[in-house]
């Protein structure tokens, strides 16, 4: 029996189109909190990226940050920092601006630089560019997760210069970068130890690399249609994409609306 669902935001809740829940993916929330069941967001943004979502349904909770900063209304149930050692690294390789790159923090977002393609992508995301400052800045803080603009054949960039890092893609532009022991399914444990629901009563929606753990990790994992083949292939049931209601459509398989 599903007590808890996780759902990734761009391109599984929300469409790259129209940056918008659908009517009908509201209405499905709605049946399944009425039913008892208890609903998450599970995302690569920042808490501060989660306005509109926030206005438009009331979550039980959420993971952002891919897994390294999770709560449930006020409380914090999961801070995963980078370690020193590899901030270092990070800012290091960035300090050159051979790649943009975005640093998360706790409360803050600021970018070393902001070329084409970051702008391109805050545009596509319906987000504002983070304010421009030197990367040692997060030296002085916690980083939770960093976004390295490069796309794949120039990761070596920062790949070469990171072991005690761990990366994603689940965009052509760049990379989510996090700690070794990150991931959105630490955040799912996190998550369903607050509420103190097994992990096999558990479901996950997502779409990207960085949503990979998750759908294996989930008593049930659902890749979007729009999913790379890898991620189809690591998901246990694939249904339609964001634009065909794709979450709807296998809540209904699995008898949940």
């Amino acid at each position: 029996m599903t007590k808890a669902i996780f759902f990734d935001i761009d391109g599984t809740l929300v469409s790259f189109d129209t940056h918008r829940v659908s009517p009908a993916v509201l209405d499905a929330l709605q049946r399944l909190r009425e039913k008892g069941i208890k609903l998450f967001i599970a995302t690569g943004r920042h808490r501060s990226m989660l306005s509109y979502i926030n206005g438009v349904f009331p979550f039980d909770g959420y993971v952002t940050l891919s897994g390294q900063y999770c709560f449930c209304g006020q409380q914090v149930v999961r801070r995963n920092p980078m370690e020193r050692a590899a901030v270092e690294e990070l800012v290091e390789a960035a300090r050159s601006n051979a790649f943009s790159c975005i640093f998360l923090e706790g409360q803050e977002i600021y970018v070393n630089f902001a070329d084409l393609p970051t702008k391109n992508m805050m545009k596509e995301l319906d987000l504002p560019i983070p304010p421009v400052s030197d990367p040692s800045r997060a030296l002085e803080g916690e980083l939770f997760q960093a976004l390295a603009f490069l796309t794949k054949d120039r990761e070596s960039l920062l790949l070469d210069q990171v072991p005690h890092l761990k990366t994603t893609r689940w965009h052509p532009s760049f990379l989510d970068v996090i700690p070794a022991t990150g991931g959105k399914d630490h955040g799912m444990d996190a998550i369903l130890e607050h509420f103190h629901i097994p992990l096999e009563e558990s479901m996950a929606f997502g779409d990207g690399e960085n949503d990979l753990t998750m759908l294996r990790h989930a008593g049930v994992g659902v890749a979007m249609g729009s999913a790379s083949e890898v991620v189809k292939a690591g998901a246990g049931y694939i249904t339609g994409s964001v634009e065909e209601d794709g979450i709807v459509s296998a809540l209904k398989h699995f008898a949940l609306l």
